[in-house]
Parts: structure tokens; sequence; C-alpha cells
């Protein structure tokens, strides 16, 4: 009588599902009690990042200063210069002992790897506090309060997975990065019809030029709130469709290269979602498509800066503006990059910008209803999220057979 193959250890899966469901950007489906489970290694790594970066940032902001301060440094612009240079490299150096210090204690068996983290963790919160006094000689408690402080925000920021979900987040950005060839081969001609007549209107570039940044950012806000209803309606009716469920055939390879690959599982419906898994799932949906959305937006910013910089001349942007009114007096400004001047405009970078931010969101809309756009920039969002959906299913219930 023929044998099936031996499942895998049970804590073994589940400490597996548990990272992988983080790495998705979906820590709600791990449950309360495993929050916390091997916590030194998960927050040695953040623990790391936050002394290196506070000593670096520290010291950083000091030397900004005394430059900003010296009577020979009246450039303003090698002022920012050395800001970006220094908190630059200080960011760099802080993922970077981030990274290294997560990498190796991975690689470490359990016991060892634990025993470090913990010296580590305590080496850490010692150079803390002792930088802290170095800093404020007079203070009393408050460089172990803030120490204290940052601690526990460290462990409760690791237990519902937020390094993990940084790591996600960047994924997304890659996979998004990659995916900008489908974007302008599919979505982006069709919009790209729609706005560039609009971008040829002088009545666009004045009202443009009339706002500022600021504005520009909270109308881009706006287009993400709306944009963002309109995803989560959209998903939770997917998620609700118990039509959409997978086939035994497809559950299985929706499990591949997962912690819960080779699982059999009860035939039907997968149960149904808790709460906070649904609103995290639904989240994590809603969070996947504004990044994409963001990523056509840039694209689209940055074509018709180019087609801007080739056919609009500055003497025609003067021409479409007018002088404007007492009210609000309207005028080309160049564009300056440390007192050199380029061939490019304020008024066409904030013309492309408002634009880009209008067509985010018909771009939005067509990627949850239009069968084409669906199919590249919402179906693999969705297949992520039934897959998590079947494995918390899989590693929650006893394998059939």
């Amino acid at each position: 009588m023929p044998t099936s193959p031996p499942s895998p250890k049970p804590h073994s899966t589940k400490r597996d599902a548990d990272r992988w469901f983080r790495e998705q950007g979906l820590p709600t489906f791990v449950p309360l009690r495993r929050w916390f489970t091997d916590l030194p290694r998960r927050v040695a790594p953040l623990i790391a990042w936050v002394a290196v970066a506070a000593y670096l940032f520290q010291d950083g902001i000091e030397v900004v200063f005394d430059f900003a301060l010296d009577d020979s440094a009246e450039e303003a612009a090698f002022v920012v210069v050395v800001a970006v240079v220094l908190f630059t490299l200080s960011a760099g150096l802080a993922w970077a002992a981030y990274f290294l210090v997560r990498a190796v204690l991975r690689r470490l068996p359990m016991g060892i790897g634990t025993a470090v983290a913990l010296l580590l963790i305590a080496a850490c919160l010692a150079f803390t506090i002792s930088y802290g006094y170095s800093v404020q000689p007079d203070a009393t408690v408050g460089p172990v309060l803030r120490t204290i402080l940052v601690l526990a925000l460290c462990i409760l920021v690791t237990g519902m997975g937020g390094g993990a979900m940084i790591s996600w987040a960047s994924r997304l950005a890659v996979r998004n990065a990659s995916a900008i060839g489908h974007m302008a081969s599919i979505a982006l001609p069709v919009i790209l019809m729609l706005v560039v007549f609009s971008f040829f209107s002088a009545e666009v570039w004045q009202m443009a030029s009339a706002l500022s940044w600021g504005s520009i950012a909270l109308l881009g806000l706006v287009v993400a709130v709306l944009a963002g209803i309109v995803v989560l309606r959209v998903s939770a009716s997917e998620i609700d469709d118990d039509a959409q469920a997978p086939t035994a055939e497809q559950r299985s390879a929706l499990l591949l290269g997962t912690p819960a690959e080779g699982r059999r599982l009860v035939p039907g419906a997968p149960g149904r979602l808790r709460a906070p898994q649904r609103i995290n799932i639904l989240l994590a949906m809603t969070v996947a498509q504004l990044v994409q959305a963001l990523f056509f937006a840039g694209l689209l910013a940055a074509l018709l800066i180019v087609i801007g910089g080739i056919v609009v001349p500055t003497g025609v942007v003067g021409i479409w503006l007018g002088p404007g009114s007492a009210a609000q007096p309207l005028a080309v400004q160049p564009l300056e990059f440390f007192g050199a001047k380029l061939p490019l405009t304020v008024n066409l970078l904030k013309a492309a910008t408002l634009l880009s931010v209008i067509a985010a969101l018909p771009f939005v809309f067509s990627a949850v209803s239009e069968a084409r756009y669906r199919e590249r920039f919402f179906d693999p969002i969705m297949v992520d999220m039934r897959r998590a959906i079947l494995v918390r299913e899989a590693v929650s219930a006893r394998p059939v057979g």
C-alpha cells in the first residue's frame, strides 16, 4: 500500500507561514500569540538601525548647523548640498547596519542567534544611553526613558511585522518599476490621448502656475482617497464572491512555493476572514494599487515634461500665462539648480504634475474595471491575496488524507 509523503512539521510550517504572511504585508494573518516569537533575533536589526541612525543624524545635524552659521558659507545651496550628502550617507549606513545584522542573525542557529541578538541589543541600548548623556551632560533620567521608549516601540513594530512590511513595500515598488513597460504599452497611450489636448491649453498652464506645490499635493491626496475608495469596494466584492473561489487544481497551483505547499485542503470556499484580517487584506490591495498609480503618474509626468521641454519654449509659456491679475500675478519661473538655469520652467513641472495626478484616477478606475487593464494591473494583486487566504486556511486546519 503506497504511503503519502511525510508532512512538514507543524511548528516549522507555522513559523515559516508567519514570516511569509509578514513578507506579504499581512501581519494580522499571524495569530496574536505568535506576534512576539523569536523576538530578540527579529528586533535586533531594528534596534541597531536606531542606534546607528541616532548617532549619525545627530552629528550630521550639528555639522549642517555649523556650516549654516559659518560666515564663509554664504551660499545656501552649499548648505543644502552638505545636508543632503550627510543625511544620505547616514541613512545608507543605518540601513547597511540593519541588513547586515539581519543577515548574520538569520545564518546562526536558533540558540546562538538569540544569544548574539541579546548581546547586540544590550550593547546598542548602552551606547544610546551613554551617547544621550554625552550630548546632555546635565540630564537626569531623560536618556534612559527615551531609550526605554524606543525599545518598546521597536518591540511593538517588530511584533506587528514592521520590518517585513517595509520589505514587502520595497518588493512591491520593484515589481511596479519592472512593469513600466506594460504601463507604457497598454495604459499610457489611451490616457495620453486625453491628456495631451489639455496639456496644450493655456488655461491649464494658468491654473497650474497659480497653484502652490502644497495645493497640488493636496489634490494628489484627494485623488488617492477617491481611488482608494474604489479599490476597496471592488476588492471587497471580489473577496466575498464565492463564485471566484479557486478549484482544487488552482489551489494546488497557488500553494506552490509557499509554506503550505503540498498540503491538501478541505474542498469548498475558504473560511471567512476575521475583521482585522479582512481590513488588512483590503488595505494591502489598496496600497498595492495606489503604488501602481503613483508609478503611472510619474511615468506620465516625465513624458509630459519631455514633450513640453521640446515643443513649448519659454516665450510661448509667457504668452499663455499673460500678466495675470493684481490678486493673482502670473509669471514664467525658470527652473534653477544651484544657481544654474535649466532649459525647463517651474510652470512646466506644475502643469505636468497637475495633469498626471488627475490622470491617475482614470488609470485606477480602468485597472479595476476593464478586462485588459485588470489582467495586468489588478488580477495579479488579487491572486496574491487569494494565495494568502489559502495559506492561512492550510496552516490553521489539519490537512486532509
